[in-house]
C-alpha cells in the first residue's frame, strides 16, 4: 500500500479544517476550539509531521462524524 505524498496530506489536513471552519454551528467553533488545543500537543507528542498530520485528520473526521449524528 502506498503512501500519501506528505504535501498531500497536508492539503487535504487544511481543506478539511477550512471547511469545517466556514460551518456557523456553535457546536461546530467548541469542536474545533478543542481540536486547536490539540494541534501543539501532536506537535510535541509525535514529532513526525506525517504522523501529526494523520492524527490531525483523524481528529477532524471525529467531528465530520459527531456532526453527523447530531443531524439525524
Amino acid at each position: 500500500m502506498g503512501h500519501v505524498d506528505i504535501v498531500e496530506l497536508r492539503d487535504t489536513v487544511l481543506r478539511m479544517e477550512q471547511r469545517l471552519r466556514m460551518r456557523p454551528e456553535r457546536l461546530v467553533r467548541d469542536l474545533m476550539a478543542a481540536y486547536d488545543e490539540l494541534i501543539p500537543r501532536f506537535a510535541a507528542d509525535l514529532g513526525d509531521e506525517r504522523e501529526e498530520l494523520v492524527s490531525r485528520g483523524g481528529a477532524l473526521m471525529l467531528i465530520q462524524q459527531v456532526l453527523c449524528k447530531t443531524r439525524q
